[in-house]
């Protein structure tokens, strides 16, 4: 039955696949992926709510690889060697991950659907605060070995995040499209790690 299960529930996902790039994200419907898996709406409804949860689910799969390389610098259970220089590897990696076209492109679809439809909270759910999580964590860590002060790690998390994307986030919002270098992009990784070393650090 298990075996089935997850049988079934790659047939969706490739098929929904296969819908979402004929047909863009806002004319994919989850009819056309039925008819493609040949399956019923109960069926599809049983592993996934929506199309956006599945289309969520689709974009995670696809990057699985890229987004543990990302994360690698501070998801593990080796003890913290040296804090700036693994806050700095994963804020290379980051910043090139969510700049890159693909990531673009799919952040700016998610931004734009989030007012009609519920990709933007599902994606901040599975995929973003997952991502603060893992930071989250690795920063309690910190704080146990007193690599940083005392704080809600919550908190700090977010402020490397902002301090990672401040300097490409307008021209990105807007639609500016500047090229950065990956030489570029790690000076500003950079200069992120070393205003927020310079205010957790102890």
């Amino acid at each position: 039955m298990r075996k089935k299960t997850e049988k079934k529930r790659k047939e969706i996902i490739k098929a929904a696949t296969e819908i979402f790039k004929e047909y863009g994200f806002e004319r994919a419907s989850m009819s056309k992926i039925c008819s493609r898996f040949g399956g019923s709406k109960t069926t599809l409804y049983n592993y996934f709510s929506s199309k956006e949860e599945l289309f969520v689910e689709i974009i995670a799969i696809a990057n699985e690889d890229e987004t543990n390389f990302v994360h690698k610098p501070i998801n593990n259970n080796k003890k913290i060697e040296n804090l700036h220089s693994e806050l700095l590897e994963f804020g290379k990696r980051f910043l090139k991950f969510v700049y890159s076209p693909k990531l673009k492109k799919i952040r700016r679809l998610t931004i734009n659907q989030s007012e009609i439809t519920d990709l933007g909270k599902i994606t901040y759910k599975n995929r973003i605060l997952k991502s603060h999580e893992i930071l989250s964590n690795y920063l309690n860590k910190a704080i146990e070995v007193k690599k940083i002060k005392k704080t809600d790690t919550n908190i700090a998390a977010k402020h490397l995040y902002g301090l990672l994307e401040s300097e490409v986030m307008y021209q990105f919002l807007y639609q500016i499209e500047i090229e950065f270098t990956n030489e570029q992009m790690e000076e500003m990784a950079l200069r992120a790690v070393d205003v927020f070393i310079s205010a957790y650090g102890t």
